[in-house]
């Protein structure tokens, strides 16, 4: 009876484990939502871009279940076992997103790092990362004589 209640509570824990499905975001403000603020003097706005990943580790170090950057924001099962929360890589997404909508001048880049040990499990950590930026596009600098 106590080896029936043992593999229940394990599967338990189990399925609330992959209940923290993790999650990526990215958000998006375009110019037009600014209400005619500039980003930056010599630019035109393009747009405020905000992207976040969020996971579950163990030890701080050994991804367990992360959000996927490739498909961020969709309902589906996370990356599993794979390092996706790392601040170089949100960048990257930021510089990927405002290069797709004609940016050329990234400002006001921000980063934040919300990682913090979760408590009740004595060994997981839930490592959670954030970047926000600007997207303008310069003027052409090129002299045309």
């Amino acid at each position: 009876m106590r080896e029936r209640f043992k593999v229940w509570r394990l599967g338990l824990c189990l399925t609330a484990l992959c209940s923290l499905s993790a999650c990526a975001t990215v958000q998006v403000v375009p110019a037009e939502r600014l209400s005619e603020q500039r980003l930056t003097t010599e630019a035109t706005p393009v747009a405020h871009i905000y992207a976040a990943n969020w996971g579950l580790y163990l030890f701080k170090y050994l991804p367990i279940i992360t959000g996927s950057l490739s498909r961020p924001g969709a309902v589906s099962w996370p990356a599993l076992f794979s390092d996706e929360v790392r601040i170089e890589l949100l960048v990257e997404k930021v510089a990927q997103e405002s290069k797709q909508r004609g940016g050329t001048v990234i400002t006001d880049l921000r980063t934040r790092d919300r990682s913090s040990w979760i408590p009740y499990s004595l060994i997981f950590w839930l490592n959670e990362f954030e970047v926000s930026a600007n997207a303008s596009s310069a003027p052409d600098s090129t002299d045309r004589r």
